[in-house]
């Protein structure tokens, strides 16, 4: 019995790094779906958020902007969904997104690149 408790609880605290248990559906809820900037002069910018089989804790995202697409897979910290990115077709990883959800409509994001300062962008749903 004191095995399968520490199963259980093994399971439990190693659940996102570990691919036999399911991505829990109500973590991307707040996030999930297409998002557009209106931050002023960064509204070309576009973010995306979707469930991913196989990834990490279920969810990715995709932030492009003038013709550059980044992807990665995120995890939820806290009520933030935090994503290590990467340029599409590279392995080197280019920066981090913090996402946090204002309200239904509303996305307060922190995108941090590697090698420059961190923006504060705020994105509602497409």
């Amino acid at each position: 019995m004191l095995r399968v408790a520490m199963t259980v609880a093994a399971c439990t605290v190693i659940r996102c790094g570990s691919s036999f248990v399911g991505p829990d559906p109500h973590v991307p809820d707040a996030f999930a779906g297409a998002w557009r900037s209106v931050t002023p002069s960064f509204e070309f910018l576009r973010f995306s958020v979707f469930t991913s089989s196989g990834e990490t804790c279920g969810v990715a995202a995709r932030l492009t902007f003038s013709g550059v697409a980044w992807e990665g897979n995120g995890q939820l910290s806290g009520d933030s969904l935090v994503f290590q990115m990467s340029t599409v077709g590279s392995t080197v990883p280019t920066g981090s997104v913090v996402a946090h959800a204002r309200d239904a409509r509303t996305l307060r994001v922190q995108v941090r690149p590697t090698n420059a300062a961190p923006m504060d962008l705020t994105f509602v749903r497409d």
